[in-house]
């Protein structure tokens, strides 16, 4: 727990790929390549393979991913067809405790509110964007 009572929880890169991932597939028509390394605070290797971890652990499908030679770091990724798996919006939906039968946007203001908890503040603008291009 922080001094503020609040229970410090650490998001590593691949829930934090896959957060954004949620938030943007709430919104009527997603725009996936929306969800980029930069935006994120994550640098482009590790976003890459962030993306290979959540298509090999099932929580997401239709990621585009192209490798090279003997690197297992992808040579390119590919958002713009990505879906959440049903497993993959359970897991979210368990993880920051929201409840399934609240509107996309409820749910992305109840991220807003328990990213901003965890101190993860480069979801702050992310958030904000897309509940603000829900609001429209």
């Amino acid at each position: 727990m922080n001094s503020t009572g609040v229970m410090d929880l650490e998001l590593d890169s691949k829930q934090k790929v896959l957060l954004a991932i949620y938030a943007e597939y709430q919104k009527d028509k997603p725009n996936m390549d929306s969800v980029r390394h930069e935006i994120l605070g994550l640098e482009i290797d590790v976003f890459k393979i962030a993306v290979h971890k959540l298509v090999n652990d099932g929580l997401i499908n239709d990621a585009t991913l192209q490798y090279g030679g003997n690197d297992p770091v992808p040579l390119y990724v590919n958002l713009k067809y990505c879906n959440m798996t049903n497993y993959g919006i359970e897991y979210v939906e368990r993880k920051l405790e929201l409840d399934k039968t609240l509107s996309g946007e409820q749910k992305v203001k109840g991220m807003l509110e328990k990213t901003t908890q965890w101190g993860w503040d480069q979801f702050k603008d992310f958030a904000a964007k897309v509940l603000a291009e829900m609001m429209k």
